[in-house]
């Protein structure tokens, strides 16, 4: 390599090459900042991979899977071929449309004490802003497990852009490797927390994110299935067993009220799009509970 990036920009394909040409746009165009572009294909699309390969050069690098990985264990195929000291994990539907954003990001960064640093997600299409999470999900109901050792105030925020020391992400073996997609980015917060330190976020940074481009092809209920064996997963790892029963039951006794209301509705009005993918999610979360209590 003929430069020495300040930050190695990570990136997971899964039929994405549209929104990952807009994101590689969109960092073309910042300013007063040496990066490198790792992208990882997990498409397994000979089309995805002609197209992809059109894309690389000095500061854009592919690597292809046979195989597809999910997205913890393809970013950590990705930081294996990393050579800036920063990480930079980016979902390939975002843009970074303040030609400055990168350079402050990097400079705020190194500015504060926090091991991993988040920006502002901005989801136009949908007119919604994603903070920072303050609690972990069903952690309402938990009340023998101890947060007592997770440093600062954030718990956990969205995967589709973070910052750390490479370094930091390999001392912590990266993403667990046991998450397919989804889950993984409440986990590895929880063990940077326990680890590294606090996790910061500064709202000056906005990233603008599409949401669910990898997903965009699948059906509702493999999609929720997905999601919810990641949530569970993470409740396995990292809640004490009798917290996970309560949650369990609890989501299982409000699944099969669904189920119910919807069904009852349907009858009255007919189905819409929106308890169509209730009961996807209901279904899902009966499926996966039972899976875990068995």
């Amino acid at each position: 390599m003929s430069f020495q990036p300040e930050v190695s920009i990570l990136m997971v394909n899964y039929h994405t090459v549209t929104e990952l040409l807009r994101c590689l746009q969109s960092l073309a165009s910042q300013q007063d900042v040496v990066y490198e572009v790792i992208i990882v294909d997990n498409s397994g699309d000979l089309g995805e991979r002609e197209k992809l390969q059109m894309l690389c050069g000095p500061q854009v690098r592919c690597v292809f899977s046979n195989e597809n990985l999910g997205f913890g264990r393809a970013n950590n195929l990705a930081a294996e071929y990393a050579n800036a000291e920063l990480l930079l994990i980016l979902n390939p539907d975002t843009t970074l449309q303040e030609t400055t954003l990168l350079r402050r990001y990097i400079d705020r960064f190194y500015a504060g004490n926090a091991a991993m640093l988040a920006p502002l997600i901005v989801e136009s299409s949908k007119h919604k802003l994603i903070y920072p999470r303050q609690r972990y999900p069903s952690q309402a109901l938990c009340k023998k497990t101890d947060f007592s050792g997770l440093a600062g105030t954030v718990a956990w925020v969205l995967g589709a852009c973070m910052m750390m020391r490479r370094q930091d992400y390999l001392r912590i073996n990266g993403f667990d490797s046991e998450y397919f997609m989804y889950g993984e980015d409440a986990d590895i917060c929880w063990r940077i927390r326990a680890e590294l330190g606090p996790i910061g976020f500064d709202q000056t940074l906005a990233v603008h994110h599409i949401g669910g481009a990898s997903e965009k092809q699948a059906a509702s209920l493999s999609k929720w299935m997905r999601k919810r064996q990641g949530q569970y997963l993470f409740f396995r790892k990292r809640y004490h067993p009798d917290d996970v029963l309560r949650i369990v039951f609890r989501q299982r006794v409000r699944a099969c009220f669904k189920l119910a209301k919807n069904a009852l509705l349907n009858l009255c009005w007919g189905t819409s799009p929106r308890r169509i993918d209730d009961d996807a999610r209901s279904t899902a979360t009966l499926v996966v509970t039972a899976e875990l209590l068995g």
